[in-house]
């Protein structure tokens, strides 16, 4: 496959790949802030490259990224964008919809942001109800936790802060990086790498983040971050993805 990116494709050269192809790689990433020191995009660019590295790994076209997700425990930080999860949830329904018009059957979500993974799930459960399709979605940060050596406890922190370091670090500004303890809700609900908890069980969260830390990055320490972690963490995330994308496209299918 020459392109990767369908947005560089004619439609002579789309049909042409779906012929024998019925797998879409979709990027969905977030505009929100990471810390002092990462850009506003760190989800976006991260899911975006990825997307692309897998894709053409993979042999399969990649959809243009969905920039923008569910951010709203974020808003009290300037520059962050949010949208309500049930808009995020008709607009990646409708551009997969367009996708099986025509002919994609798989689809493969690479999702930068926490906060769009319940809406890509019920996207996810909406396609195979309607349409019988498989899909997926995998994050960067849950696959490393669970195959690797890397614990990725952070929001803009060590390990966030790597990836991005290896996705493009001529925008981290790591003179900037200051991680800071972050605040209790009250002296019993607490806020640690996973989110609240109350005498050890974890609870779902409902408040800004801005109310435990005025920096806005937690976790493993930013100022620890470096490229080469970074550049270890995203080849371990691509490579496990390349296999699954060609293992997705050995599902039986329903008729």
């Amino acid at each position: 496959m020459k392109k990767v990116l369908i947005e560089d494709m004619s439609w002579t050269e789309f049909s042409e790949i779906m012929t024998v192809n019925d797998l879409v790689i979709i990027p969905v990433g977030s505009i929100e802030e990471h810390g002092y020191h990462n850009p506003l995009g760190t989800d976006y660019f991260i899911a975006k490259k990825a997307a692309y590295d897998i894709g053409k790994l993979a042999n399969a076209p990649v959809a243009p990224i969905m920039p923008i997700g569910n951010a709203s425990n974020l808003m009290g930080f300037s520059g962050t964008i949010s949208i309500e999860p049930e808009i995020l949830k008709e607009v990646l329904t409708q551009v997969c919809e367009g996708f099986i018009h025509h002919g994609a059957k798989r689809f493969l979500f690479i999702n930068g942001h926490g906060g769009n993974t319940a809406t890509i799930k019920m996207v996810s459960n909406l396609l195979f109800d309607k349409y019988q399709v498989f899909s997926t979605q995998t994050e960067w940060w849950i696959i490393l936790k669970q195959m690797s050596e890397f614990p990725c406890n952070d929001h803009g922190g060590k390990y966030e802060t790597s990836m991005m370091l290896a996705v493009d670090d001529k925008i981290v500004n790591m003179s900037m990086a200051k991680t800071v303890s972050r605040k209790n809700l009250t002296d019993k609900i607490a806020y640690d790498d996973f989110g609240l908890k109350f005498k050890g069980v974890s609870l779902p969260p409902s408040f800004s983040l801005n109310c435990v830390t005025d920096v806005g990055n937690y976790g493993a320490r930013a100022e620890e971050a470096t490229k080469e972690t970074g550049e270890k963490m995203y080849a371990r995330y691509i490579e496990y993805c390349v296999e699954l994308a060609d293992e997705i496209r050995r599902i039986p299918l329903m008729k």
